[in-house]
């Protein structure tokens, strides 16, 4: 035993020892390694200072020295690690944010003091020290190409900081499908929005009966060009979602005829767009206004023009000669004008509060409730004269 204790003696004299600073004595259960981890020190350091060559040789009563902060030489042993000080940063919240001891950092970095500490100052951290980076709740899966120079660069974060808190051995240490933790305070890229397709300009017929889809246009879109309206479009149709468009699909423009309620064409009707014609019926009518909207305006072709007395409003892109509403199937007719001054027929159903409107051919569409502020106004205006 006396050569053992020898030994140890000879072998500690060789090594460079830490000054000592405060004892404790040993507990009966105490073990080496507990004692080290209770006190924050190395276990070899404290293997060291007591001329210990065994861990499991302590007995309980036995005085042990901790290593100390002397001026000769540290107690704490420098790691990998390095931390650049930053503004507003002190020595306490730089050793609490490593999971250090503050006087582990004065001494590894030879410090005057605890306050001497500037920015951008490099310090040497303590073996074991702690990562110091906060994990957020994003992560990254490394792709094939990707290094980690890169992947920091993308997240705008530091190199070091990514090795530290992915414990990886070493800056070359990836694999393509790695899942990385990413620091907090790593800026996620936003993806990009998807190029909207650009609309395709519609070259409308008015004459026509349908219309396809192309790339990027929309029901208001489609509805604008024809002159017809979007409820009536989506009620001929049948659209359940008018936002969702598919490319290619046909939409009928008009709803066809129907030989029980349609009226006939207009055809016969002459239309003198050179001065802005009035309506006047060829026959008074008595006749109370329906409730049913269904109900159709009688023939057009019965209604003539007289332009000595006309009363023009705007509402609008239409022109509706006021002073002539004429009373029809309990529905109120009109003579109007559209945008480019061509003559068309306009009905207003009041107690249904709904509109009806004749087509390039004549023919009238289907009844609908007023879906633009123009169209509403109309309606309200109208109903109000007539005390409907």
């Amino acid at each position: 035993m006396r050569r053992i204790i020898v030994t140890a003696l000879a072998l500690t004299a060789l090594l460079p020892l830490p000054a000592w600073a405060e004892s404790i004595t040993v507990k009966p259960g105490d073990t080496l390694s507990e004692i080290a981890a209770r006190y924050q020190v190395s276990l070899r350091a404290l293997m060291r200072v007591n001329g210990l060559s065994n861990s499991n040789l302590v007995v309980a009563g036995t005085t042990l020295q901790l290593p100390g902060t002397g001026s000769s030489s540290s107690s704490a042993y420098s790691g990998s690690g390095r931390h650049t000080v930053r503004s507003g940063e002190t020595l306490s919240t730089i050793a609490a944010r490593y999971k250090v001891r503050q006087r582990d950092l004065v001494a590894l970095n030879n410090l005057p003091n605890a306050n001497d500490l500037y920015i951008g100052q490099s310090l040497k951290l303590p073996s074991g020290a702690g990562s110091g980076i906060t994990s957020s709740a994003s992560r990254h899966t490394v792709a094939s190409g990707e290094t980690l120079s890169t992947i920091a660069a993308r997240y705008k974060v530091r190199q070091q900081d990514l090795v530290a808190l992915n414990g990886l051995p070493n800056a070359n240490n990836l694999y393509i499908g790695q899942s990385l933790k990413l620091p907090q305070g790593a800026v996620i890229p936003q993806p990009r929005a998807a190029a909207k397709p650009k609309a395709v300009a519609i070259k409308a017929n008015q004459n026509a009966s349908s219309h396809t889809v192309a790339r990027g246009q929309t029901l208001t879109q489609i509805a604008q060009a024809y002159g017809v309206s979007v409820a009536s479009l989506i009620n001929i149709n049948r659209i359940a979602n008018p936002n969702k468009l598919l490319v290619g699909t046909k939409l009928t423009l008009r709803a066809k005829p129907s030989t029980e309620n349609n009226p006939k064409t207009t055809s016969e009707v002459v239309v003198n767009t050179t001065t802005k014609p009035t309506i006047q019926t060829t026959s008074q009518t008595t006749d109370k206004p329906s409730a049913n909207p269904e109900a159709k305006p009688k023939n057009t072709s019965e209604v003539a023009v007289n332009t000595t007395k006309t009363d023009w409003r705007t509402y609008g892109p239409l022109q509706v000669d006021w002073a002539n509403w004429q009373l029809m199937e309990g529905s109120y007719v009109a003579k109007t004008l559209n945008k480019k001054g061509r003559g068309l027929y306009l009905a207003i159903n009041c107690p249904a509060r709904k509109i009806n409107i004749t087509g390039a051919n004549g023919s009238w569409k289907t009844w609908s409730a007023p879906q633009q502020r123009f169209e509403r106004n109309l309606v309200k205006d109208l109903c109000k004269a007539k005390g409907g």
